[in-house]
């Protein structure tokens, strides 16, 4: 093994024990909306509750966690066990946190400091499935 091939797997394998953690965070965060949602523990007006598909906060909640948590979860998982598909799952998990809060500002038509953070969380999530893509060695032109 070469001094490159050392450094770059390093630099991978703490820059995946990174994306786990935040990962984990973001799905933490979003079972937490979801579990108030579904449980009625995070309130929200009647006006916001009806803007809801179906006006139903327990649907809300569970297409948060199947789209925002659980694939959250899994890019944590894969970033833990340095596997690599991390970046592709983080790069769609990314996407569809961009999409959800895209078609939820699209229905609830109200503003909260929440979207543009996770806005920025997903944008984070897809360039780090863009960047670590590219980092891969089996990408990068060998020397001779």
């Amino acid at each position: 093994m070469t001094n490159s091939t050392v450094r770059t797997s390093t630099r991978l394998g703490h820059r995946r024990v990174g994306t786990a953690i935040f990962a984990a965070l973001i799905a933490l965060s979003a079972y937490a909306g979801a579990v108030g949602l579904t449980t009625g523990g995070l309130t929200l007006t009647a006006d916001l509750n009806e803007r809801l598909p179906l006006g139903s906060p327990l649907l809300g909640g569970i297409a948060l966690a199947l789209i925002v948590a659980l694939p959250t979860t899994w890019v944590a998982w894969l970033a833990w066990h340095d596997d690599p598909r991390t970046d592709a799952a983080a790069l769609v998990a990314g996407i569809l946190l961009v999409g959800w809060i895209l078609v939820e500002l699209a229905f609830i038509r109200e503003f909260s400091f929440f979207h543009p953070t996770y806005l920025a969380v997903g944008a984070l999530l897809i360039w780090i499935g863009r960047h670590g893509r590219h980092d891969l060695p089996a990408l990068l032109p060998r020397r001779h």
